[in-house]
């Protein structure tokens, strides 16, 4: 396999700029050394591994670095259908824009431990033809994928609150202090799944898993206020009020992930008496990355990964976990955490947007539930032509229990909260 073949401006000669960068190394070599492109994986990109070789000229010192490679599908009607243009923008626009600000920020105000939870960005291109991106290869470092099949256990979640929280806590220190460039670096984004223009694109699809979710609180809570509160929840355009949410203006917006679930949490485990324990956790895949409410990625995560029976028995604690480790990263960065952010306010915003991550939810839990031989496949898409999402992501009503309770106890959790008044 070529560089070429990720994409024409991904060349050699950039990769000798990247060695040259890093301490004066020549290219002696490099290989692609696999893909992640398995059936229903990496929707909105092909994936690859690769390893470069350099020399030093002088001292004969040798540099090997890994990176993982993101380029835009050779089939154009996958391409078309999932819109991958339009997110490779935005996630460039966050390596490129928002990443340097955060780190200029971070390093002028002197943070004894600054938001670092993402992977380096070597290389970018993007003119909506041969766009990709070349980022740090984590797993070199022993950075691996969570499983998604269940929802991840109480550390873990600890673990993904915490990062969410410091990732939050950068912005809110920054319009804190230096609003104004806040506001440049987060027009930079864009909405890229709620919004007017994209209604002919998703809303079809978004009734597909209206029809799913409905099946599941159907047979797992019939004739409860929990249906009723479903019922209303779903009711009339749902797309518009997730538009409503998504453009909301708060004080506690922030520049946040977007698809906070499982899949884009990758884990450094220690091994404690035997027991793989999670230790460090790094956030990828920054494609839905927006501005907007901190409700958002934690409503997300709660409903997309969580238990209802971890829910009932640590969901303080993963709010509180979630606000103490943004409050020690505003405070180091120098802003008043008790000033901009109490508890209270936090509380406050989940009752006003934790809905979102129901909404969220009736698409991300019916995936994350999917047996693997279920899983689309991508490449199908024949020809050059968008074709509908509900073609592709063929949704069915969920076969066990287990699975629809995932989708009807979210709803449970939502309604006992108040999320869905």
């Amino acid at each position: 396999m070529a560089l070429t073949d990720v994409s024409t401006a991904f060349t050699e000669d950039k990769l000798r700029a990247i060695l040259k960068e890093e301490g004066g190394f020549e290219l002696k070599g490099y290989e692609f050394i696999g893909g992640f492109n398995k059936k229903g994986d990496s929707y909105l990109s092909e994936v690859f591994r690769l390893r470069i070789d350099g020399e030093n000229p002088t001292t004969g010192a040798k540099k090997c670095l890994n990176f993982v490679v993101k380029g835009l599908p050779k089939n154009i009607g996958r391409r078309r259908t999932f819109r991958s243009t339009d997110f490779f923008r935005n996630e460039i626009a966050f390596y490129e824009d928002v990443i340097p600000a955060f780190e200029d920020f971070q390093t002028r105000k002197k943070a004894k431990n600054p938001f670092r939870e993402y992977a380096r960005c070597f290389l970018s291109h993007c003119d909506g033809e041969q766009d990709y991106l070349a980022l740090d290869d984590l797993s070199k470092y022993g950075f691996e994928a969570a499983d998604r099949q269940d929802g991840l256990d109480l550390a873990h979640c600890l673990l993904a609150m915490k990062s969410l929280g410091r990732f939050h806590g950068v912005s809110l220190a920054m319009k804190d202090q230096e609003p104004e460039k806040f506001a440049e670096i987060a027009q930079k984004l864009r909405e890229e799944y709620y919004s007017p223009r994209l209604k002919p694109w998703y809303n079809d699809f978004l009734k597909t898993q209206i029809v799913v979710a409905k099946d599941a609180i159907g047979k797992e809570y019939p004739g409860t206020k929990i249906e009723e509160k479903m019922q209303q929840f779903l009711a009339g355009d749902l797309y518009d009020r997730m538009i409503e949410i998504t453009h909301a203006k708060s004080p506690l917006s922030v520049i946040g992930h977007g698809d906070g679930w499982a899949p884009n949490f990758l884990i450094k485990y220690d091994t404690e008496g035997g027991a793989r324990v999670p230790k460090e956790m790094m956030i990828i895949d920054f494609q839905l990355t927006r501005c907007a409410t901190v409700a958002i990625d934690i409503s997300f995560f709660i409903y997309s990964c969580t238990t209802q029976s971890l829910r009932e028995k640590h969901y303080d604690e993963l709010l509180r976990a979630y606000h103490s480790s943004c409050c020690e990263l505003i405070d180091d960065l120098g802003s008043n955490s008790a000033k901009i952010f109490p508890y209270s306010a936090l509380e406050e915003e989940m009752k006003k947007y934790g809905r979102f991550g129901v909404g969220m939810g009736i698409e991300s839990v019916p995936f994350s539930v999917m047996p693997e031989s279920d899983a689309f496949d991508l490449d199908s898409i024949k020809g050059d032509t968008a074709i509908p999402l509900q073609e592709v992501w063929v949704l069915k009503p969920i076969p066990t229990k287990e699975g629809r309770l995932r989708v009807a106890e979210m709803f449970k959790h939502a309604t006992e909260m108040g999320y869905l008044d």
